[in-house]
């Protein structure tokens, strides 16, 4: 049986946590790594989970995470879905690394284990920018139509994961799983993403 979970980020967190990875630990401060709930630009009293961050090394993701429970235990499941986001990176932009918005990669991911930065990397496997890893898949990037290069102004976009070509995982003995979602950044500059609302199904393989 297919079980599907809707989040919108304007009602609170619902137990999604922020995640930084592909940066020297420590470091925080010089990559300006912010995230929680804000206020949406151009959208009156609404908010978001909102990630920003200076990529400075050529490579950072940002992500959020949250446990799935009650899963039926030690089963397989593919896991897709869709979220919905505001960014201010427009279309066809040059950038240090690459284009603030073609070269910015959104991923949806899962696991046994908790998803977190180990040493430098990730502890699972997220692949490389552009590149889907074992652990997750490319959903697509965060360029928007409407927006100039200025970065001055957000807009919103929707990217989907179908089942058809979703992401196989398998639950614990407990029939729990961690998901993640974030952008694998080719961009050496600053990215800033307001996250709105996830869907994510999961349906047995």
């Amino acid at each position: 049986m297919s079980v599907t979970l809707e989040f919108d980020f304007n009602q609170g967190l619902h137990s999604w946590q922020a995640g930084f990875s592909d940066f020297p630990p420590g470091d925080k401060e010089s990559y300006a790594l912010e995230s929680g709930i804000e206020m949406l630009p151009n959208k009156d009293n609404q908010q978001g989970f909102y990630l920003k961050g200076f990529n400075k090394s050529d490579d950072l993701f940002m992500f959020m995470k949250r446990p799935i429970s009650e899963l039926v235990p030690n089963t397989h499941y593919t896991l897709s879905g869709s979220v919905t986001f505001l960014s201010n990176a427009g279309k066809s932009c040059s950038g240090i690394g690459g284009a603030p918005g073609e070269s910015v990669y959104v991923k949806l991911g899962a696991s046994e284990i908790e998803p977190e930065q180990a040493d430098y990397y990730m502890n699972i496997d997220i692949g490389s920018q552009s590149h889907s890893g074992n652990d997750a898949l490319v959903m697509g990037n965060i360029a928007v139509d409407n927006v100039d290069c200025s970065g001055g102004q957000f807009e919103e976009k929707t990217l989907t994961l179908e089942d058809s070509r979703g992401l196989p995982i398998q639950t614990s003995e407990n029939g729990d799983l961690w998901i993640l979602l974030g952008t694998d950044s080719g961009f050496e500059g600053v990215s800033e993403v307001f996250y709105t609302s996830i869907t994510l199904t999961l349906s047995p393989a």
